[in-house]
């Protein structure tokens, strides 16, 4: 009987002698590698410096975007106050091509000529569009008329953009080409109307 609680005992105590040798080892392990672990973390490894420059480069993008929808915003204002002016003065005068204040504008920056200058011969030769010798031809453009107001308003543009190409880029300069008979008087008119839509 007593041989046999010997060997209990000696069991037990071999049981309790694995489980200790066991927890020493895990001890060991688990202190290397959060050492590792720390290490890393303060080395200034790739995967952090990687993180602060994925984040400075997403700032500088959104930087970039507020910029560019800024000027983009700067841009439409401008371009809507000229659409604005024209249509104002157009209206004001029972003007048939103020519904077409946006194709002045268009045509003009397409072409790169003075925004208010179509509308201001348009009205010196037809009222803007009241009183045309042929269809849809409101600035005495040529001997034939246009498809339509849109097409008037492109194909006069375009033509004088071939002025500006000379560097006759104001009324007085266009109108000894344009209207060669009264020319003074022409290019003072339009002149005039220029300024008008300007204080729109």
């Amino acid at each position: 009987m007593e041989n046999l609680n010997n060997k209990n005992n000696q069991r037990i105590i071999a049981v309790i002698a694995i489980f200790f040798i066991f927890s020493f080892i895990s001890n060991i392990y688990y202190y290397n590698t959060g050492r590792e672990i720390d290490n890393e973390n303060n080395s200034g490894s790739n995967s952090v410096v990687y993180a602060n420059e994925y984040s400075n480069i997403e700032q500088v993008n959104v930087e970039e975007i507020e910029e560019n929808v800024q000027t983009i915003s700067e841009e439409q204002v401008a371009y809507n106050n000229k659409v604005s002016k024209i249509k104002k003065y157009l209206s004001s005068r029972g003007a048939p091509l103020a519904d077409y204040a946006e194709e002045f504008v268009k045509a003009a920056e397409y072409y790169g000529i003075d925004y208010r200058l179509v509308a201001a011969i348009s009205i010196v030769e037809s009222s803007g569009g009241k009183y045309t010798f042929k269809p849809y031809n409101a600035w005495g453009w040529g001997k034939s008329g246009f498809e339509s107001w849109t097409d008037g308003i492109w194909t006069v543009s375009k033509g004088l953009a071939k002025y500006y190409s000379l560097g006759m880029t104001t009324p007085q300069s266009i109108s000894k080409s344009y209207c060669p008979p009264s020319a003074d008087s022409w290019a003072s008119k339009v002149s005039y109307i220029m300024n008008v839509i300007s204080n729109q």
